[in-house]
């Protein structure tokens, strides 16, 4: 019966070392109060709003350059990385929870890119499809560019803008 007892204290030590690990990994991937937006909203976000925002580089530092996008309520964007000049592109809302982009006059941009957003306080940020599970990021750490909506007097962990 101690024999039992012994087993049964080490597996429930172990189990327990296991379910703080995965709480822990979790966790290190989870911002508090992260929020979706979507619908209606999202399309109140950025009607003749402008974003101010930075791109996350593909070693999870900020760029160094930043970007404005202004989002008119005709569905066209006027798209400026710091130093370049104005680019015209198309926005819109597809299935309620997608931001998409395209830029028809760019030979670089020639996609269409589409991203989830997420909010926490003032702070959004645009999480690609690959960056996402079934519900919502699969780490809060993979956004590719975060925003704030200039004039609003937003922030996010480190400033933007």
């Amino acid at each position: 019966m101690a024999r039992f007892s012994l087993y049964s204290g080490v597996i429930l030590a172990v189990l327990l070392a296991l379910l703080a690990q995965t709480v822990q990994t979790v966790q290190a991937g989870t911002k508090p109060g992260l929020e979706q937006i979507k619908d209606a909203a999202l399309i109140t976000l950025l009607t003749d709003k402008t974003v101010i925002s930075e791109y996350k580089d593909g070693d999870g530092g900020i760029k160094d350059f930043r970007f404005t996008e202004h989002h008119l309520k005709d569905g066209t964007t006027d798209y400026i990385e710091l130093g370049h000049p104005v680019e015209k592109g198309l926005w819109n809302i597809i299935g309620g929870d997608k931001v998409c982009y395209k830029y028809p006059g760019n030979e670089v941009f020639t996609q269409t890119y589409c991203f989830f957003v997420y909010k926490i306080e003032d702070c959004y940020y645009n999480y690609h499809r690959r960056a996402m599970g079934l519900n919502g990021p699969r780490n809060t750490d993979w956004w590719t560019s975060r925003f704030i909506i200039k004039g609003e007097g937003g922030s996010c962990d480190a400033a933007v803008g």
